[in-house]
């Protein structure tokens, strides 16, 4: 289940992608349901950290390297985000846009390095 989780992350942050660029539109028209679907549009996001997290969790054995510790604050804060704009705390769209961003770029890095050792 976790070399799956691990397969699919990439296409995952692509899907919450084009699902944000939608909300965008949707938003530059004016409709109002559009501040509802840009957070709906992070739920697979933050599904698939969550179960991988939880799967982790559940194992123990597992050590983190630098960038899965990052990859762990960088989700927690997005979760955080979400939810208290899902509440109607605030609304800090291009911050949890700019995360995003950040865990796509630490998760192209840890490919890279991974590549580079074998």
């Amino acid at each position: 289940m976790l070399q799956l989780l691990k397969k699919i992350e990439i296409p995952v942050i692509y899907f919450t992608a084009a699902d944000i660029i939608l909300s965008g539109f949707l938003r530059l028209m004016g409709l109002s349901f559009s501040d509802y679907m840009f957070n709906f549009a992070l739920a697979p996001y933050v599904a698939t950290r969550s179960l991988y997290y939880i799967i982790i969790w559940k194992k123990r054995s597992k050590k983190q390297n630098a960038n899965e510790k990052a990859r762990l604050y960088v989700y927690i804060i997005v979760f955080i985000t979400v939810l208290f704009s899902m509440l109607d705390f605030f609304s800090a769209d291009f911050f949890v846009i700019f995360l995003i961003m950040v865990d796509f770029l630490l998760l192209q890095n840890e490919e890279k390095n991974k590549d580079g050792q074998n």
